[in-house]
């Protein structure tokens, strides 16, 4: 038995990194809401926020005093008193009112940051799904590239053709080569940003579903726009302005304080109590905060001005980004469909050819360029598309989120 379990658990432990299960887009968003630091401290700050909020609610403290005159045996006085502030003109409410304002634009500051880092993820995603097939693209190439030159050496041996052509042949092999190097450093590169906003390693991509454009129609990109996260936030900073102008105008009328207490004065023996009951007042005469009031309704009118220029901002973007992803698509349905099946017919027909003797090298790696040519075609407008979906889910939330409901 021990025989048997050494060797597997040496296979277990030396099992490669590829025979890992491969990551999917939803995994990816997933660990990423788990695990990115950036959306880890948006949270901590949503919490501190709410925290502050608990703090607005509470009660002003009351002051007690002590106040000695003179000796008792003298015909000194002690006082007792307890001051009680009394908030007036609404100030706990708009405190509260602000802190409850607060604490929403902290929620979407995370609700945008959330939408911001998973377009980020799958931007990061999708390049390093391209980048995989970038270099199966260039392996794909470089092989037969080594077909080509192994047959192209046959015809020399054979004195059909002019070392000339295997020479041809071999340099063209060493730049495909040399194009495999590329795209492995392109998708190292990718795999390393994805990996930063994971918070870990990223492993291999799995496929992709066929690329699709969301709904076209205005309307439903202009809802879009309006359930925004930056739309919202804009709108809870005008929610939040109204609730610090509605605070700084109850700051106009002074607090009261009611002052209780117990005064005892005279010779010891002799001694009086006196109960006291007052009110301190503070006179708003110089400062009735007219300045505080004036810019909490500069501030007001800054964040419906923001709110107006974030409208028209997150509309121009969405629709360009709406756009784009609609040329991708359209681009990429006349790729796949009418330019790659005629390249590889081809590009095969012609690698048969020169076997055969019927076709000169420079035809064969004219149709392979061609080839390659519509197939790195293929790959850059879906990168293209990606990219436009990105910006698009960056701006109005997760798109394969909204189209999944």
């Amino acid at each position: 038995m021990k025989r048997l379990c050494i060797p597997l658990l040496a296979a277990a432990c030396l099992a490669p990194a590829w025979a890992q299960p491969t990551l999917t887009l939803a995994d990816a968003l997933h660990q990423a809401r788990q695990d990115n630091p950036e959306l880890k401290a948006l949270a901590l700050e949503a919490g501190a926020v709410e925290a502050a909020g608990r703090q607005a609610a509470l009660l002003p403290n009351p002051a007690l005093e002590y106040v000695r005159e003179g000796r008792a045996s003298e015909g000194g006085s002690t006082t007792v008193q307890l001051a009680i502030p009394l908030e007036l003109g609404g100030k706990r409410g708009a405190r509260m009112d602000v802190a409850r304002a607060d604490s929403r634009a902290a929620a979407l500051d995370l609700a945008a940051g959330r939408a911001r880092i998973e377009a980020e993820v799958a931007a990061a995603f999708h390049a390093a799904y391209l980048a995989q097939e970038h270099v199966a693209l260039a392996a794909q190439v470089s092989e037969s590239g080594r077909r080509s030159s192994d047959a192209a050496a046959r015809r020399v041996q054979a004195g059909k053709v002019s070392p000339v052509e295997e020479a041809r042949a071999r340099v063209a092999e060493a730049n495909w080569r040399i194009e495999g190097v590329a795209a492995q450093k392109e998708l190292d590169e990718a795999r390393i940003k994805l990996a930063s906003l994971l918070g870990s390693e990223a492993r291999a991509i799995g496929s992709l579903a066929a690329p699709g454009a969301p709904e076209a129609s205005a309307l439903r990109l202009q809802a879009l726009v309006d359930a925004a996260p930056a739309m919202q936030r804009a709108a809870a900073e005008v929610e939040a302005g109204s609730a610090a102008l509605k605070l700084e105008r109850a700051q106009r009328l002074p607090d009261v304080s009611l002052i209780v207490g117990s005064k005892r004065e005279g010779p010891e023996r002799e001694r009086v109590r006196q109960n006291i009951v007052g009110l301190s007042i503070p006179l708003p005469l110089f400062n009735r905060n007219q300045g505080a009031i004036l810019a909490a309704e500069r501030r007001a009118d800054k964040a419906r001005a923001e709110l107006e220029a974030t409208r028209l901002r997150i509309r121009a973007e969405a629709q360009q980004a709406h756009a784009r992803m609609q040329a991708a698509l359209q681009q990429e349905r006349l790729v796949r469909e009418d330019v790659l099946p005629g390249a590889r017919y081809a590009a095969e027909a012609a690698l048969k050819g020169f076997e055969a003797g019927k076709f000169n090298y420079v035809e064969v790696l004219d149709a392979q360029r061609t080839l390659v040519q519509a197939q790195a075609q293929h790959l850059r407008v879906l990168s293209d598309f990606y990219r436009a979906k990105a910006d698009l889910s960056r701006l109005v939330g997760n798109l394969d989120i909204k189209e999944s409901k």
